[in-house]
């Protein structure tokens, strides 16, 4: 018995020693991540750079991660950047191209995920299994999706909204296509606007509210111009971000660097999106009590309310799959079964 251990052990370090050395005796790559966002942001510091650490160790150096600080375009210039290897690898939020990645967001749909832990883990597995059925992301290998914490509606001060009728005719300024379909919906006229210009609209009055998590309020420096914030408790709606090789830089890897990076993406990011978009909320808050922020939520009955009149995003979502020739229903019993399984609020150790 102990000569088979011996063995085992011996060849065990003989696979280990293979693996370590055929990394060794690969050529250094580095790897150019675009970037439009302020490198302390929590998807970079949380997610991007974690995740690129992680696979250079794991090639022991053979891949190398560049993470740009300077941004080449707009937000929704990023997919196409990365699609004309202007850069290797690259992230955005799918709803900044609307239209595009209707299928991959299927978690932005109202009351779909619950926290980012759920969200996040639905986005990938959902992907996982049907993505490549969608054909949204041809030309690119997208190795990780990811969405962000609950959504809260943030106002200005005199635009405090407590139930959904205060919320008709708000100016609101939305991320994404979906969000901005939800709060067209319920009376609101939306204003699209990425991330990065959020402050400006709030600031000059553009927009009357803006729905954000938590997090981004005090990290996009929008404190000073919000009052009130308005929660609708389920999970509002969330936005899907994507993190994608350029399918020429993916298909130049060995074997051994392509398996580091899977190893170290899809699921391994959705933990870590839950991780840094907790962490950046509860930041967030406290710096949001400090500028005395009031906190609402609207009564159950609007609640109810709320949910019936955004039913109709999810048929148009079910049309929309059906028409490419997709199992829409399976998808989205699949994608919400994902999310009840991952999600982070469960009962334990109670008899």
């Amino acid at each position: 018995m102990t000569h088979w251990k011996s063995m085992t052990l011996a060849a065990a370090i003989a696979v280990l020693a293979s693996t370590s050395a055929s990394y060794a005796q690969e050529e250094t790559k580095t790897i150019r991540v675009g970037n439009w966002l302020p490198m302390h942001h929590l998807i970079i510091k949380g997610i991007v750079e974690p995740w690129a650490a992680a696979i250079e160790a794991e090639t022991n150096g053979s891949l190398q991660f560049d993470v740009m600080e300077t941004a080449l375009g707009r937000p929704p210039a990023y997919f196409d950047l990365v699609l004309d290897g202007s850069v290797d690898v690259g992230f955005g939020v799918s709803g900044h191209n609307p239209g595009r990645f209707t299928m991959t967001q299927v978690m932005d749909l109202p009351f779909m995920s619950p926290d980012p832990w759920a969200g996040a883990a639905a986005a990938w597995a959902t992907y996982e299994r049907y993505g490549a059925d969608y054909g949204e992301h041809e030309g690119a290998k997208v190795v990780g999706l990811w969405v962000h914490s609950e959504p809260y509606i943030f106002m200005r001060e005199g635009q405090e909204v407590t139930s959904l009728a205060e919320l008709a005719g708000k100016k609101i300024r939305v991320g994404g296509n979906v969000t901005g379909e939800i709060m067209q919906t319920l009376g609101a006229t939306p204003v699209q606007l990425p991330p990065t210009e959020a402050q400006q609209a709030m600031s000059r009055g553009v927009a009357d509210g803006i729905t954000f998590p938590t997090e981004s309020i005090e990290f996009f420096k929008i404190t000073p111009s919000v009052a009130s914030s308005t929660r609708i408790p389920g999970g509002l709606y969330t936005d899907t971000f994507w993190l994608a090789f350029n399918q020429a830089t993916w298909d130049g890897l060995s074997d051994e660097q392509k398996a580091a990076v899977e190893k170290h993406s899809g699921m391994a990011i959705a933990t870590m999106a839950g991780w840094a978009w907790t962490n950046g909320d509860t930041l967030g808050r406290a710096a949001l009590d400090a500028n005395n922020m009031v906190w609402n939520e609207i009564p159950e009955a609007d609640v109810e309310e709320v949910k019936s009149r955004l039913a109709v995003l999810e048929e148009r979502w079910i049309e929309a799959a059906n028409a490419k020739g997709l199992p829409a229903e399976e998808i989205l019993d699949y994608a919400r079964a994902q999310a009840q399984a991952y999600k982070a609020e469960k009962v334990v150790n109670v008899p």
